[in-house]
This record gives C-alpha cells, sequence and structure tokens, in this order.
C-alpha cells in the first residue's frame, strides 16, 4: 500500500487560495509533473514544475516526518523566473 507522502491542512488551503493556486495544480506538480526541480534544505522543501498548461509552479513544503511532508504555500513563476529553470530542466537538473 503506497501512502502519499504530501499533506494539505486547512491552512495549506487557505494559502493556496491567497495565491490563487488550486490544490490540483499544486498536487500535480508535487506527483506528476516530470521533469522538475527539487530542493531540499533542512525541513524545507521546494519543489517546482509545469503544470498541464505549461505554467511552472513552485511548491513550498514542511518537513513533518521523515519523508512526510505538509504544504505550506505555492506560487506562479513569472516568465523571467520561469526561463532559467526550463532551461536548468531540459538539461536534466544540471
Amino acid at each position: 500500500m503506497s501512502v502519499d507522502p504530501y499533506r494539505f491542512s486547512y491552512t495549506s488551503y487557505e494559502a493556496l487560495d491567497r495565491a490563487g493556486v488550486g490544490w490540483q495544480a499544486a498536487l500535480h506538480v508535487l506527483t506528476a509533473s516530470r521533469p522538475r526541480i527539487v530542493r531540499h534544505i533542512g525541513a524545507v522543501m521546494h519543489v517546482v514544475g509545469a503544470v498541464p498548461d505549461g505554467r511552472l509552479l513552485a511548491v513550498a513544503l514542511i518537513e513533518e516526518t521523515d519523508d512526510e511532508y505538509m504544504v505550506v504555500g505555492a506560487r506562479w513563476l513569472d516568465e523571467d523566473e520561469a526561463q532559467p529553470l526550463r532551461k536548468l530542466m531540459e538539461r536534466g537538473g544540471r
């Protein structure tokens, strides 16, 4: 049985709503978007990936327990931010 390591709380939904991001878009980046960029520093994880319409979304998470994360926010990247990240993803993150 597979357990999803990502959790959304009421606060998660509120933060996403304030940012104009649907929870479905955040979940897509976390589970289905490829390629994507994952940066894990201490208890914080950032994941950047594309949603089906091509826009890049950055999702922020906090590690609650080993390999289990709570979504704490997300934001759409503007084109100036997205362009170099797209190039990085095309090169396989290098």
